[in-house]
């Protein structure tokens, strides 16, 4: 029972912590206005030529038509295929792509291994043994997780041997991003090294699945300790749920409000709205930066610096 409640709490780690990053990014002051096109949830033919809803004659008095079929287009490429890394940097992309795609099929596998485990519990006869859904279900269980363990550690071993020998990438690498790096690889081999030990099908997976949905008291649940490397799994995999949100790892999902809210916000400033609140609201901050020719000593506010000349700096 003891594994359970580690999982558990993880789990609330995961969640408690997504939630504060996510209220921290709300209740940020008002970002600057990046101004950079194409913005994708402009209209298709807008967008391919980096257009946008200013060009149209009085434009402040129509209303804004925006296209999500456009992010979508654009955003599925850029998370699951990594995109821009092959624009900017192939020879990475080699081994970042693999890595980060078999921690996206880890993800859905973990998915289908609780629905699998919902379906089973609550009786329902489409999953009963032999039946199509169910044969359907372990196959694909099957195939991305041993998809995702095989790309994750071919990639992650690759970004390893990159990080030790590229000195691009040894100049700047911290250890934490050793630590981060060896971590998820904890997790893919010792998984890996599980199902090559005696669980092809993912049998034991289903079990921990089924035992997470009920606090280890379904007939089936799997009781950790049965193998080293499973327990290693199950371990590092909940030890990992809680960890990510709390790095700089969190970029794959905290990648939404760099995208809608700060890389592609377009929204007009309309006298009494929201945005001119909060630019009001900015401009009321006492800054302390040290540069000197701010002036900024706490006491003046953005408003008083802006509108007075910049000290010289002797």
């Amino acid at each position: 029972m003891g594994f359970y409640i580690l999982s558990y709490l993880c789990v609330a780690v995961f969640v408690l912590a997504t939630g504060q990053r996510i209220y921290r990014q709300w209740s940020l002051p008002l970002h600057v206005r990046w101004e950079l096109y194409p913005v994708q949830h402009e209209r298709a033919d807008r967008a391919a030529y980096g257009g946008s809803y200013l060009e149209d004659l009085n434009w402040w008095e129509k209303k804004q038509e925006r296209s999500l079929l456009n992010e979508v287009r654009y955003m599925v490429p850029e998370i699951l295929l990594i995109r821009g890394l092959w624009k900017e940097n192939r020879g990475l992309w080699w081994v970042s792509f693999p890595f980060h795609f078999g921690l996206y099929l880890m993800i859905a596998t973990l998915v289908l291994l609780l629905l699998h485990a919902g379906l089973a519990l609550g009786g329902a006869t489409v999953i009963a043994a032999g039946s199509a859904l169910r044969v359907f279900l372990d196959g694909l269980i099957t195939l991305l997780g041993w998809g995702g363990l095989i790309l994750g550690t071919l990639g992650g071993l690759g970004l390893l041997h990159r990080r030790l020998t590229d000195p691009e990438l040894r100049n700047y690498a911290t250890p934490a991003d050793y630590f981060n790096l060896l971590f998820i690889l904890a997790f893919f081999i010792s998984s890996l090294l599980s199902g090559l030990s005696g669980d092809p099908t993912w049998e034991g997976a289903k079990a921990y699945a089924a035992g997470l949905l009920t606090g280890g008291h379904a007939p089936t649940a799997y009781q950790p300790g049965q193998s080293v490397p499973g327990t290693v799994a199950i371990v590092t995999a909940s030890l990992l749920a809680a960890y990510i949100p709390l790095t700089h790892m969190s970029h794959m999902f905290m990648k939404y409000f760099l995208y809608h809210e700060v890389r592609w916000d377009d929204a007009p400033n309309r006298p009494g709205g929201r945005i001119e609140a909060a630019v009001q609201a900015n401009l009321r901050l006492r800054p302390t930066w040290k540069a000197g020719h701010v002036d900024a000593d706490g006491e003046r506010s953005w408003s008083d610096i802006a509108s007075s000349a910049p000290k010289e700096v002797k």
